[in-house]
């Protein structure tokens, strides 16, 4: 099973905010968050197969119907709660394929900064080169090369604002991973594995609130067509934040995870 935390909520209260981190992180990168949202809702952090303290069996292959059936495990002991699934990037399309293939019955999902795939199958095939490029990265030059690379991505440029505490934390977390464990789950479950869902996220029935930073410019195009697809969604795009809205404009993004899930009460 999945490594988990739950934290129980300060106030009375049936909902339960499940948070799925993205690639080269855990858990452990929304403790901060975690303490805004305890005041008012109940809250879970899970590490992704290959991250944090997660032991899933490297012999198998973590596919997103193992990562479900993983994330069924887990959530069917709080079937007792009205459960609300977060995913960033990595996390959120692991959220996506839960909420169409998962059992656990969801009353809303957030997707931060993520997409349901790459459409086309050339695409497709390239990606998973990349892939498997950076998954040699890993395990040939180590985690520290991987890294440095990984902090000059395009992706990431708007991290290159936040303080220096903040950006040293961010490197911590990246630098205590295991790179031949993130090296599988490049394999595995990395961007170019996930099927298309883009002709089935239609079918998620449940509301939908998409955030994106606003500098983040693929990925507010990316928002903007999901939410023309999800039957119950808008878009929230953040002034002056990048890919990684959590970090980079923590009080807005409680803010908005927050209030949707409390139905729009705060």
């Amino acid at each position: 099973m999945l490594h988990y935390n739950f934290y129980e909520s300060k106030a009375k209260t049936n909902q339960l905010l499940v948070l799925l981190h993205g690639f080269i992180s855990d858990g452990t990168t929304y403790e901060d968050d975690v303490e805004s949202f305890k005041e008012k809702v109940n809250v879970m952090t899970i590490d992704l197969p290959g991250h944090g303290e997660d032991t899933s069996d490297l012999t198998m292959t973590w596919d997103f119907k193992m990562i479900t059936h993983e994330l069924d495990q887990i959530l069917e002991q709080y079937d007792m709660y009205d459960l609300y699934l977060h995913g960033y990037s990595m996390g959120g399309r692991v959220a996506m394929y839960y909420a169409l293939h998962g059992k656990a019955l969801l009353k809303g999902l957030v997707l931060e900064s993520t997409s349901p795939g790459i459409k086309g199958e050339s695409d497709r095939e390239e990606r998973v080169k990349v892939d498997e490029a950076r998954a040699k990265v890993l395990e040939i030059a180590g985690l520290e090369v991987f890294v440095n690379d990984w902090e000059k991505l395009p992706l990431f440029a708007s991290q290159q604002s936040l303080n220096k505490e903040t950006r040293e934390a961010i490197r911590r977390n990246r630098m205590k991973q295991d790179p031949v464990k993130l090296a599988k789950a490049l394999r595995d479950y990395g961007t170019g594995s996930m099927p298309n869902l883009w002709n089935d996220i239609k079918n998620i029935e449940v509301p939908v609130k998409i955030i994106v930073g606003e500098l983040d410019e693929k990925f507010v195009s990316i928002a903007e067509k999901m939410e023309q697809l999800l039957p119950q969604s808008d878009v929230s795009v953040i002034k002056d934040a990048g890919h990684t809205v959590h970090v980079e404009d923590k009080a807005n993004f409680d803010t908005i995870v927050l209030t949707f899930t409390l139905g729009g009460r705060q």
